[in-house]
C-alpha cells in the first residue's frame, strides 16, 4: 500500500503546491518518482526518524502540509517523544505515514515488527489512528488527510490483492466505521490489514450458519461508537480483530467504551498479537496463525464462543 499511497501523494502535490513530502531513508524505489517531479518540496533527512518528526512540524508551522514517511516501528517508538511534543501536544497539521505496521516485515523479525504504535499513539491528546486496507482506504485517507488540520497517523500495510471492498473512496471517513456484512449473530470490528482475514472468517462462519457483521473501523482514534452501539444493540456479541498488541489497540478501545456505557449488553471478546515477543521468525500468514488472527483460527474461535459460551 505504500506504493499506492505515494502514488495518490504525487497526485495531491500537483494540486495543492503545500504538500511537503519528508522522508527518512525509506523506500527510495518507491518514491523515486516524487522526489523527481518535485526535488523542491521532497526532503530526505536520512536514517533520522526523531529529525524527521521535527522537520514535519517546523514546515507545518511555516504554514505547509507536510507528510512524513517512514517505516512504522522506527516513526512510532524512534520519535515519540517528537511525535508527542513538536506534533501532538502543538496540535500541528502533520500526517505521518507508517510504512507497513504489524506483522507486515515478517521474516524481518521482532525488531521491524510493529505491533505497538495503537497503543502509544492512541493516549496522545489530538492525534487521530488510522489504519488502511485496500486501494480505496489508501487513496481516500490521503486526500482527508493533507486537509484535516490535526496530527494523524497512518498505518499503511501490505495489501492483500484478492481484497476488492464494495465501497467507494466517497464512503471512507475518519471516525465513521463501514459496515460490509449483515449478520444477526454476532459482529466484527476489524482494522487495517486484518479486514481481508475478518471477511474470510465471515465466509467460513456464514457457510456454517453463522451471521456476522462485519465493519471496517480503519479509524481506531477517533473511535466510532454509534457502530459499537449499533452491533450491540442487533447482535449482543461484538468481537474486535488487529495485527497488533492485543493490550491498549483497537480492542481495548472498544472494551472500554462498552464498560463505560451501562446501556450497553454484549458479550465481547478481542483478538491480536498476544502480549509477548516472537521467539521465531516466520511470513507474516506463519505469524498470524502463531498469533491466532489467521482466518481459520479467527472463525474457529468465534463458533466455539457463539456455541459454547467459551
Amino acid at each position: 500500500m505504500r506504493n499506492i499511497f505515494v502514488d495518490e501523494m504525487q497526485k495531491i502535490m500537483r494540486e495543492d503546491p503545500g504538500v511537503v513530502f519528508v522522508s527518512a531513508e525509506c523506500g527510495f524505489h518507491v518514491v523515486e518518482g516524487l522526489e523527481q517531479e518535485f526535488p523542491d518540496r521532497f526532503y530526505n533527512v536520512g536514517i533520522a526518524e526523531q529529525s524527521m518528526v521535527g522537520t514535519a512540524a517546523g514546515l507545518a508551522l511555516r504554514g505547509l502540509k507536510p507528510v512524513g514517511y517512514t517505516m512504522a516501528m522506527f516513526l512510532t517508538m524512534r520519535a515519540y517523544e517528537q511525535i508527542r511534543v513538536d506534533v501532538a501536544y502543538q496540535q500541528l497539521p502533520v500526517v505521518l505515514a507508517g510504512v507497513i505496521p504489524g506483522y507486515g516485515y515478517g521474516n524481518s523479525g521482532t525488531t521491524h515488527h510493529s505491533i505497538e504504535d495503537t497503543a502509544i499513539l492512541r493516549v496522545l491528546p489530538n492525534m487521530t489512528v488510522v489504519y488502511t486496507s485496500c486501494e480505496t482506504d489508501v487513496r481516500a485517507a490521503a486526500r482527508l488527510a493533507v486537509n484535516y488540520g490535526n496530527p494523524i497517523y497512518i498505518g499503511l500495510g501490505r495489501n492483500d490483492p484478492d481484497y476488492q471492498p464494495d465501497y467507494t473512496q466517497e464512503d471512507f471517513r475518519f471516525g465513521k466505521a463501514i459496515r460490509l456484512s449483515d449478520g444477526k449473530d454476532a459482529a466484527l470490528f476489524a482494522t487495517g490489514v486484518m479486514l481481508p482475514e475478518a471477511m474470510k472468517a465471515c465466509k467460513r462462519l456464514r457457510d456454517k450458519g453463522i451471521g456476522i457483521s462485519v465493519y471496517n473501523m480503519h479509524t481506531v482514534k477517533p473511535l466510532d461508537t454509534e457502530a459499537i452501539r449499533e452491533a450491540a444493540e442487533e447482535c449482543g456479541v461484538i468481537y474486535t480483530l488487529e495485527e497488533e498488541n492485543i493490550i491498549g489497540g483497537l480492542g481495548g478501545a472498544v472494551a472500554e467504551y462498552i464498560a463505560e456505557n451501562d446501556g450497553l449488553r454484549c458479550r465481547f471478546k478481542r483478538f491480536g498479537v498476544p502480549d509477548t515477543y516472537g521467539h521465531g521468525s516466520g511470513s507474516i500468514a506463519w505469524l498470524r496463525k502463531q498469533a491466532g488472527i489467521d482466518a481459520e483460527s479467527v472463525a474457529d474461535s468465534v463458533e466455539r464462543h457463539l456455541r459454547k459460551g467459551t
